[in-house]
């Protein structure tokens, strides 16, 4: 090959990335959930306590999430549950005692609104944290994403701890590293 046509080769080539890269750049990755965008989207993590003597805990409770791209989220104080079961609670006064709720009693299931990131997989990895003096015993843990319309959707397995949590510490599970990894649900 001549010089001439090595420069004329070399010149397209620049050329075309100049018009294909921009086009590129705008599309939407291919691992994004049907009808997603970029930005953050809004999640509800379920946590249950177990029924075991001494499972129910004050402490604060964080959560950490994500997908196998890295995209997560964190929060490190879960705070305004809404409650889904709790045996204590009767139905008489429902409003009045809802009021007064707090979060991870024994044998009670809770759900929090988070947001971040919106994921591009399935969430395939989950650590809680407690931080204080009382012990806990959490007996699974799930995240959904929460539709506008408010309509909820599972986008992570089940994690099942049944066992106290340790101070201080993130715990919990990364299954990120199995194949396939856990496809995203709508």
């Amino acid at each position: 090959m001549s010089p001439c046509n090595s420069q004329v080769s070399t010149m397209s080539a620049l050329i075309l990335l100049l018009f294909v890269t921009p086009i590129l750049a705008t599309r939407p990755p291919a691992t994004m959930l049907p009808g997603q965008q970029k930005g953050n989207c809004t999640y509800a993590v379920e946590i249950e306590t177990t029924c075991a003597p001494s499972a129910a805990t004050a402490d604060h409770v964080g959560v950490r999430f994500g997908d196998s791209e890295g995209n997560h989220v964190v929060a490190k104080n879960l705070k305004h549950p809404e409650p889904i079961w709790n045996p204590r609670m009767g139905r008489e006064n429902k409003d009045k005692q809802w009021n007064n709720y707090q979060p991870f009693d024994k044998c009670a299931i809770d759900r929090f609104e988070v947001e971040g990131p919106c994921m591009q997989r399935g969430i395939c990895y989950l650590y809680l944290k407690r931080v204080g003096a009382d012990e806990w015993r959490p007996g699974w843990a799930k995240v959904l994403h929460k539709k506008s319309d408010g309509v909820v959707s599972p986008v992570s397995d089940t994690f099942y701890f049944r066992m106290f949590l340790p101070s201080n510490v993130w715990f919990g599970f990364d299954y990120c590293d199995e194949n396939p990894p856990h496809p995203p649900m709508n």
